[in-house]
C-alpha cells in the first residue's frame, strides 16, 4: 500500500481550579496525584518512539496548579490529612481518607498486596454492619495512604530509589516514609513542564491550550446559543450573556500558556470541543490557527451526512482550521480497549487504521484521535503506559498511517475544506446539555448570572480588587462545576466540586462587600447521591420473557441507572440493572439504550459476576434457537444451570435460585456488575467502576417496608 494516511493524537490535558478561595487550599488532590504518573509519563512514552508524533494540550488552570505544587506554595487538604500523625486523625479525617484511598479503581488497588489487604478489611468490615475502627487502627490508615500514594506513582517516578525502597517494604511504613514519599512526589512535578518544553523544541509534540479555566466558550458568549444544539433544551429563566468574559477566558488562556513554556500556541482545543459561530470568531480573532472539536459538529454542519473526503479533512472557518475527531477510534482507547489484551487492542485500533486509509479518496487524509490524557489510564493494566508503547510502535513502523502533529499537517496539505455553516455542540452527542438544560445545572447558571451582574462593573476596572473579583469569576465559570451538577454524571467527591462553585461565588460577594444570596448556602445539586443505586422495597416475582411489560412488571425492585463518571461514555450498551428476589429466587434485569437480543444475535455474551456471598460468575449467550446460561464458580468448574431461566429480546432477564449463590443464611449481603462482551474480548461493564449491592432478606420486608 503506497498510499498513507495522517493519524494525529491529541491528548487532553486538564483539572479543574482546587482552590478553595477562603482556606486557600487545594480541596481535591487530582493535579497532584495525575502529576506523580500521567502528565510526565505520557510525555515519556512519546519520547521513547522517536518516529511518534503527537499533539497535547495543556489547561492553564493545570499549568498553574503544576507550579503551584511544585513549588509547594499552596497546601492541599487531602495531603495534610495525610501527612498529620496517624494517632491524631480525627473520625472525618479518616472518613474521608477511606473515600478517598477506596474510592479508585481495582485496577490500581490490585497492584500492591497491602493495599488490596486494607481494602478487603474494609469491604468485609462494611458487609458486617461494623464500625471501620474496630478494624483499622493508626498504623493501618499509614500504610493505606502510603500505599495509595504507591499507587498513584507511574513508570518513571517508579524507578526512583525511594519509591522502589517502599515497594520493597511493602507494609509497616512510618511516617518518615510517607514524608520522603510526598517530597519525592512534589520534586518530581516540577520536571513536567520542562519535559513538554523539550519534546515541543525537538518537534515531536505540538502543544496548545484551552480558554483559561476550561469554560463552555458557547454559553459563556451567551447561554441561550444551547437550543441551536438542541432545540429541546430548557434554559435558565435568567439569562447569561457575556462575550467579554468569554475573551478574558480566551485571553488569559493564551498568556499563561506563553508564560509557561515560552511561545504562543498554534492551536487550541476549546472546553469539551464546544463550539459556536461566535466562539469560532472570538478564538480567530486572536490569531489561533486551529481549533478541534468533534465529527459529530461536522455531520450537523454539513447537513446531516458528509462524504469520505469530508469526513478525512479539515474545514476553515472564519480563518481558523477545524479538525474534527474520530468518535468511534476515541472513544475505544477511553473506554473498550482497557479490558483487552495490548496485543489485541493495538491489533484492533491499526486494522480499524488500514480501513480510514483505503477509505480516504486522497493523500492527504487525516484521523483525529482526541481524548482526556489522564482519566481513561486508571482503568488499564500497569496504567495504560504497556499498551500506548505497543500502539506508539505499531504507528511508526506502519506502511499505512503516518503520526503527524496538527500544525506540521497543516503545513504540508493547506488549511482545509471551507465550511459554509458551523453547527454549535460539543463533543457530547453534538449538544450542550451536559451542562445546561437540567434543573440543578439551570439554578448554577442563574446563580453565576446573578453574580455577574453584581460584578460587571467592578470586573473593567483595574485596581486589585477587581483583579481578585476577575480571578473568583473566571473560577466560578468553569464547565467542571456544571458537568457534575444534575443527572447524568457521579463522582465520589460531588459534594467538594458543588462547595467549590458555591465558594468562589461567595467569596466574589464578599470581596465586593456585597450581601450573599441564601442560595449559596445550600448545595446546587440538592440532595443528590453519590450513588443511583436503589435498593428492592418489596419481593418480587416477574414473568422472565425479555418484555420490558407494564409497570406492575417489575415493580419492587431495586434499581441502578447508568451514569456517566469522570470519563464520559458515548452510547453505553447497559443503561440499567433492575433487581430484586423472592423466598428463593434472585431476579435480574439488563436494559439497553436499544433492544438488547440485537446485542447479543451479533455474537454477543453476558456475564453476571457475583463476587458476594460467595465468587461466582454466569454466562449468558444465545446457543441456537435458545439460551445457553452457564456457572462457573472459585475452582473454575464450569456447569449448565437447568433450574435457572432467562430470556433475551428488549430486554435481558434471568432468574436464578438463591441456593446457587452458596450462603448457608437466611440473610446475607450479595454484590454483583454485569460485563458485555464479543468473542473473547469485553465490551462494557456495568457499573463502571463498582458493584450493585443489596441484603438477601426476604422476611424482612413484613417488618420494614408496607408496599400496596
Amino acid at each position: 500500500m503506497g498510499r498513507k494516511i495522517s493519524v494525529a493524537f491529541l491528548w487532553h490535558m486538564h483539572q479543574p481550579p482546587y482552590l478553595e478561595p477562603r482556606s486557600r487550599v487545594f480541596l481535591l488532590p487530582w493535579t497532584f496525584l495525575h502529576g506523580m504518573k500521567d502528565y510526565y509519563d505520557m510525555g515519556a512514552a512519546i519520547r521513547r518512539r522517536p518516529g511518534m508524533r503527537a499533539n497535547v494540550n495543556f489547561t492553564p488552570s493545570l499549568l498553574e496548579q503544576l507550579d503551584q505544587y511544585a513549588r509547594d506554595e499552596i497546601p492541599d487538604q487531602t495531603l495534610l490529612v495525610m501527612s498529620k500523625a496517624p494517632e491524631t486523625l480525627t473520625r472525618s479525617d479518616r472518613e474521608y481518607l477511606l473515600r478517598t484511598c477506596l474510592g479508585i479503581p481495582q485496577t490500581m488497588i490490585g497492584r500492591i498486596p497491602r493495599y488490596t489487604e486494607l481494602f478487603e478489611i474494609h469491604r468485609a468490615t462494611r458487609a458486617q454492619g461494623l464500625d471501620p475502627d474496630e478494624r483499622l487502627g493508626p498504623s493501618d490508615y499509614l500504610d493505606l495512604i502510603v500505599s495509595f500514594l504507591l499507587a498513584w506513582c507511574g513508570p518513571t517516578l517508579s524507578e526512583d530509589p525511594v519509591v522502589q525502597a517502599l515497594v520493597t517494604k511493602g507494609r509497616n511504613f512510618s511516617t518518615d516514609d510517607r514524608d520522603r514519599l510526598l517530597a519525592t512526589a512534589r520534586a518530581f512535578i516540577g520536571r513536567i513542564v520542562p519535559l513538554w518544553r523539550e519534546l515541543a523544541q525537538s518537534g515531536q509534540v505540538e502543544l496548545s491550550t484551552t480558554p483559561f479555566n476550561h469554560p463552555i466558550l458557547p454559553l459563556l458568549i451567551d447561554n441561550g446559543v444551547a437550543v441551536q444544539a438542541n432545540p429541546g433544551t430548557t434554559l435558565p429563566d435568567v439569562r447569561f450573556e457575556a462575550p467579554y468574559e468569554a475573551a478574558r477566558q480566551v485571553d488569559l488562556g493564551l498568556a499563561h500558556f506563553e508564560r509557561a513554556f515560552g511561545f504562543r500556541p498554534q492551536g487550541m482545543w476549546p472546553a469539551e470541543g464546544a463550539v459556536s459561530e461566535a466562539a469560532v470568531s472570538l478564538i480567530s480573532s486572536r490569531g489561533v490557527r486551529w481549533i478541534a472539536t468533534d465529527e459529530e459538529i461536522l455531520r450537523r454542519s454539513l447537513g446531516g451526512s458528509t462524504t469520505q473526503a469530508e469526513r478525512f479533512s479539515p474545514h476553515v472557518r472564519d480563518g481558523v482550521s477545524i479538525f474534527f475527531r474520530d468518535h468511534f477510534l476515541s472513544d475505544q482507547v477511553g473506554f473498550v480497549y482497557s479490558r483487552w489484551s495490548r496485543e489485541q487492542a493495538v491489533a484492533h485500533f491499526m486494522t480499524e487504521l488500514r480501513h480510514r486509509a483505503l477509505a480516504a479518496p486522497g493523500d492527504d487524509g487525516l484521523v483525529l484521535v482526541a481524548l482526556d490524557g489522564e482519566n481513561a489510564w486508571e482503568f488499564y493494566p500497569d496504567g495504560g503506559y504497556p499498551f500506548l508503547d505497543a500502539l506508539y510502535q505499531a504507528l511508526e513502523s506502519s506502511s499505512f498511517a503516518q503520526p503527524v502533529t496538527l500544525g506540521s499537517y497543516l503545513d504540508r496539505h493547506g488549511p482545509g475544506m471551507p465550511l459554509d455553516t458551523l453547527a454549535t455542540g460539543s463533543w457530547i452527542d453534538g449538544e450542550l446539555n451536559t451542562w445546561i438544560g437540567d434543573p440543578a445545572k439551570n439554578r448554577a447558571w442563574a446563580l453565576l448570572s446573578a453574580a455577574w451582574q453584581v460584578a460587571r462593573d467592578t470586573l473593567t476596572t483595574s485596581d486589585a480588587q477587581s483583579e481578585r473579583v476577575r480571578t473568583l469569576m473566571l473560577r466560578a465559570e468553569a464547565s467542571d462545576w456544571f458537568w457534575w451538577f444534575g443527572a447524568g454524571h457521579v463522582s465520589i467527591h460531588e459534594r467538594e466540586f458543588d462547595y467549590l462553585f458555591r465558594q468562589n461565588l461567595r467569596a466574589l460577594y464578599e470581596e465586593l462587600g456585597a450581601p450573599v444570596p441564601e442560595a449559596l448556602d445550600r448545595p446546587v445539586g440538592l440532595d443528590k447521591g453519590a450513588l443511583p443505586i436503589r435498593p428492592p422495597s418489596a419481593r418480587i416475582r416477574p414473568a422472565i420473557n425479555g418484555q420490558r411489560g407494564g409497570f406492575y412488571k417489575w415493580v419492587g425492585a431495586g434499581s441502578c441507572d447508568f451514569a456517566h463518571g469522570s470519563i464520559h461514555r458515548l452510547q453505553p450498551i447497559v443503561t440499567g440493572v433492575r433487581f430484586g428476589y423472592d423466598h428463593r429466587t434472585l431476579f435480574i434485569r439488563c436494559e439497553g439504550a436499544e433492544a438488547m437480543r440485537a446485542f447479543f444475535a451479533d455474537g454477543g455474551w453476558m456475564r453476571l459476576v457475583v463476587s458476594r456471598p460467595v465468587p461466582r460468575d454466569f454466562l449468558l449467550r444465545l446457543a441456537g434457537d435458545g439460551i445457553e446460561l452457564t456457572s462457573s464458580g472459585p475452582d473454575g468448574a464450569t456447569c449448565l444451570i437447568p433450574k435457572a431461566e432467562a430470556a433475551v429480546g428488549e430486554v435481558v432477564e434471568i432468574a436464578l435460585p438463591i441456593a446457587l449463590l452458596g450462603s448457608e443464611s437466611e440473610r446475607f449481603a450479595i454484590e454483583f456488575h454485569v460485563v458485555l462482551g464479543t468473542g473473547d474480548l469485553e465490551s462494557e461493564r456495568f457499573p463502571w467502576d463498582t458493584v450493585i449491592g443489596l441484603d438477601f432478606d426476604p422476611g424482612g420486608f413484613e417488618l420494614t417496608s408496607w408496599f400496596v
